[in-house]
This record gives structure tokens, sequence and C-alpha cells, in this order.
């Protein structure tokens, strides 16, 4: 696939671009200065509507990898205007077909044999062509028929200048927009589309993830022919079937698309939540249903890793948001690098998550994970309206940051919520997620541990802890205490040595609990004493 147009004049209608959209914001932004807020709301969709198809239309006369990225960006914004989101939701990543001869010359170098012997047939006309390969059907000599993955002959140095490109322009746009964690964002599009130029790479993942998801009845992934693959060529047993998405032919096959839905969302919990390696692009071209109702996974390009920590503190954070435990919620968004450390990010945190929590407990009739349920008049003079009044742009920008690990994350989720809308439109996700997570919840120690924290909160209640410990101990966990020794009798002091008693006391408790010894037990009571007697002392002071 030769480029349509050269690398340089690729850069100078990118940053043509980039200028453009700039200038026209600028303009609009000091023309609200001078004539005023509806000056300005007369104009704005008007404006968005104009860049977005400006946008669209460049990154379809450049293709290569800004249509990926374009893609990439429609499932990554949340807070895009909806002129975008239409605009690159709708882009295609379609390409021109390389001629066969230079197929022909790729695969033969690469595989080390002629093309007639490689295959008993290769048809000539390729079945896709995207950006970054194409994909042959043909026939192995012993008689399998597979699906044969090449990599346009120039895309290594197209993928170059793009990345390039493309690195400037955020570079360019962080200057002026001061969004914590964007580089994260062309970070994870150089991987995505680097592991992409590795087939041997995708074959690796594929067998992996195969082999992980093997237990799930009705998906499976297309075995990988090792001796016909390479770093830039993929042969695959094809897999015949029809697009998730087209609901009219699995109507036709009686496919319960409801089960479907089900088993396309729990396959993802596995891949996510228990083994930390997933497939990233699960657009509906690359999810395929046979006429038995089988799933099949397709193009494994874009896979991504999840850390042990993230892995870990996804269920965390899911528990914490079906059981609106606000302090929870905070410690999990902390845990996952969401929010910062530090006390100003968890102030306007807390009551980012506090407004949140209200609006969709008591303002909004919200079930579903579909946030389109929710309209703007739910919005106006509700608890999020009143906080964005108080909370502004900036203040938002500088503890929100973006995990670079939930960069892909975010994409994966947001397909699989359209898909899934698409394919069974009265399947609600939560409904599939919640006994997963409780399942989840009830193995690893996980009931064990819900116990334990139990038995602690029931202990602290037992004792009746002055608020000042209380508020001791909520202070310390979020980093805002400060403490200033003055003398042994000091209520400070007590309140610390309260604090050290009931912790001892817990501790020897439990060890009672596990080894079975009266020492511990006498210890934990000789502990509850002391802190009984402090607590009575520290009162009457």
């Amino acid at each position: 696939m030769k480029s349509n147009i050269s690398i340089r004049k690729r850069s100078r209608k990118a940053y043509r671009l980039a200028n453009q959209l700039l200038f026209s914001y600028l303009y609009l932004f000091l023309a609200k200065k001078v004539f005023g807020n509806r000056f300005y709301e007369r104009r704005i969709n008007a404006t968005h509507a104009k860049n977005a198809r400006r946008v669209k239309t460049t990154i379809t006369e450049l293709r290569g990898l800004f249509t990926k990225a374009g893609q990439l960006i429609s499932t990554l914004s949340h807070i895009l205007p909806d002129q975008y989101m239409l605009a690159l939701e709708s882009l295609q990543d379609d390409a021109p077909a390389s001629p066969l001869e230079e197929t022909k010359m790729l695969i033969e170098s690469e595989l080390g044999a002629s093309l007639e012997d490689l295959f008993r047939s290769f048809e000539p006309v390729p079945i896709a062509s995207a950006s970054i390969g194409q994909v042959y059907r043909a026939t192995l000599p012993s008689g399998e028929d597979v699906a044969v993955k090449v990599q346009h002959a120039d895309i290594e140095a197209l993928a170059k200048a793009d990345l390039t490109i493309i690195e400037k322009l955020i570079k360019r746009v962080s200057y002026f927009v001061k969004i914590q964690g964007i580089e994260h964002v062309y970070g994870q599009v150089r991987i995505m589309i680097e592991e992409e130029l590795d087939y041997e790479k995708e074959a690796q993942s594929m067998k992996l993830i195969s082999a992980n998801i093997s237990e799930i009845a009705g998906v499976m992934i297309p075995d990988v022919f090792t001796s016909h693959s390479s770093k830039r060529v993929l042969t695959t047993k094809f897999e015949v079937g029809t697009k998730i998405t087209n609901v009219a032919q699995l109507d036709v096959w009686n496919v319960d698309r409801t089960a479907l839905g089900e088993k396309l969302i729990l396959v993802y919990l596995k891949m996510i939540l228990e083994d930390g390696l997933y497939h990233a692009d699960p657009h509906p071209g690359n999810l395929l249903v046979k006429e038995s109702g089988e799933l099949v996974l397709l193009d494994f390009g874009a896979v991504s890793h999840l850390s042990d920590g993230m892995r870990n503190e996804i269920p965390v954070l899911l528990q914490a948001i079906l059981r609106k435990d606000e302090s929870k919620i905070l410690a999990s968004l902390k845990n996952l690098g969401f929010i910062g450390s530090d006390a100003e990010s968890s102030k306007v945190a807390k009551k980012l998550i506090a407004a949140l929590s209200q609006f969709l407990q008591n303002e909004v009739k919200f079930d579903s994970m579909n946030l389109k349920d929710i309209s703007l008049d739910d919005i106006k003079g509700s608890s999020i309206d009143n906080l964005r009044k108080e909370i502004g742009l900036k203040e938002l920008t500088k503890i929100i940051r973006i995990p670079k690990e939930w960069i892909l994350l975010d994409r994966t989720f947001q397909l699989l919520i359209g898909t899934s809308a698409t394919l069974a439109p009265e399947l609600n996700p939560m409904d599939v997620i919640r006994p997963y997570m409780k399942k989840m919840v009830t193995q690893d120690g996980g009931v064990r541990k819900m116990i334990l924290d139990a038995i602690k909160q029931q202990l602290s209640a037992l004792l009746q802890l002055p608020s000042e410990l209380s508020l001791f101990l909520s202070k310390a966990n979020q980093g805002e205490m400060e403490v200033t020794v003055r003398h042994q009798n000091d209520r400070s002091y007590a309140l610390g040595q309260q604090f050290i008693y009931l912790f001892l006391g817990i501790a020897a408790f439990f060890a009672f609990q596990f080894f079975g010894q009266v020492a511990y037990l006498t210890v934990a009571i000789s502990f509850g004493v002391f802190l009984l007697r402090s607590m009575w002392i520290n009162r009457r002071a």
C-alpha cells in the first residue's frame, strides 16, 4: 500500500488541521469576551460541526495510522462534543489493497519458499484490507482452509512517520490543554501500533489467550499455523460465520442473542479480571458468530496486559460502587492512580464522588451501563450541576489522572457495551457482572477477608471509640494529619495511646483465633482493659 501523499505533505496537512481547530476555538473564545455568552452559545455547535467535518476529511485523506488514532479517540473520550463522536465513530479502517505481485514477494521472502509450494490455492483478491495489512483466503497443501494476513510492504516506514506526527500533535495540544496523563494516550497508541506490526507476538497472544479461556464453552480462537507464519505474515484457520451485530442472520440461525451477549461479557471478565491479558479490540468486525452460536474472537493485533495491582483493584472499585461506599470508592480510585494522594486532590474528589452518588441514587432512574439514559434535563439543577459551578475544569484537571493501563481498557469497555446493546438491547450488563463479582468475592479468601473486616468494625463499635479517635484514624488514612507532641498528658498523646492498645489487642485476638493458644487471648483482654482505662481517664480529663 503506497501512501497517497508524501510524508512531508502528510505532516503539513496534519499540522494545518491542528492549527485550524485551535484558532477557530480561540476566535470564538475571544468573541465571547466581547459579545457575551449568547453570541457564543449560538455559534458553538456550528463550530463543533465544522471542525468535526475537517477532522474526518483530513483523516480520510491521510489514512494510515490516523484512522486508528481517530477510532481510538472516539471511544476513549467521554467529553468530546457529539459532532466529533459521530464523525470519528464512522471512520472505517480500510485501505487500497497492495498489488498481488508485491504481496507474493513479501510472503516468499518471509517464509522462504514459493507461493505455489506454500499453498495449494491462494485467492488473488483479499477479503479485507486495512491500514496495516490485508487478509487473503487460501488452502494449505494438507487441505485446511486458512486466512493469511500479510502486511503492506511500506507500512513500517509509514507507521514511523505517522507516530512522529501524532506525537508532535499531542505535544502541541497539551501545550494549550493541561490534562495530566495525556502523554499516556500517545504511549498506548504507539504500543498498540508497534505490537500490531509484530505478527509473531500476535500469534503468541492468540495461543496464550486461547488456553486461558478454554474452560468457557462456546467461545474459541482460530488455530495458528506457525509453519506458515512470521513477523509479517500470519496464517490461521479460516472460520465461517457472521458479524456479531448482524442480528438478522443470528435470528435466522435461531441464535439466543441474550445468551450470546452474556457469554461475550463473561469471557472478557475472565480475560481482564482473572488472567490480566485480554483482546483489546472487540469491535463487531472482530467478533464472529458461527451458525452453531459459537463465538469466535478474531484479530489479536491489539492485546493488552493488566498489572496485578489494577486487576485486583478493579473488583474492589466495582464492589464499592455497587455498595455505594464513597470512602472505599475514593480509596480505590487512588489505588488505581486516577486521583493523587495529596489532601487537596482528596478534598475535591470527595465532593465529586458524593455528588455523583447522590445524583445516581436520588436524582435519576439509572440501573444500567448506558450513559445515554441520562438526559441534560436530569443534570440541570442537580447535585452534579451545582458541583460543576463550584469546581472548575482547572481544578478537575489537577486531580484527575489517566492511568496508562486504563487507556485501552476503557476503549475495550466502551466497545463491549456498544456491541452488547446492539446484540441484545434488553440485556443489562450489570446483571452479568454482579453474580460474577459475587463469585470472585467467595474465592481466594474473599469471604474470610470480609468476615475479618466485619469483626474489626464490630470491635470498634463495641469499644465505642471517642469521636476524636475516629477523626484521628480518618485523617491519618487520608494523609491529612498534623501532629504536635507537647506533653505526655496531652489529649493527642492519650488518643495515640488508645490507638496502639486497640491495634495490639486486635492483633492478639486474631492470633488466638488462628493458633488457639490461651496466652494470646489473655494478652488481648489485657490490652482491652488498658484501652478502656485510657478512654475513661481521657474522658474525665
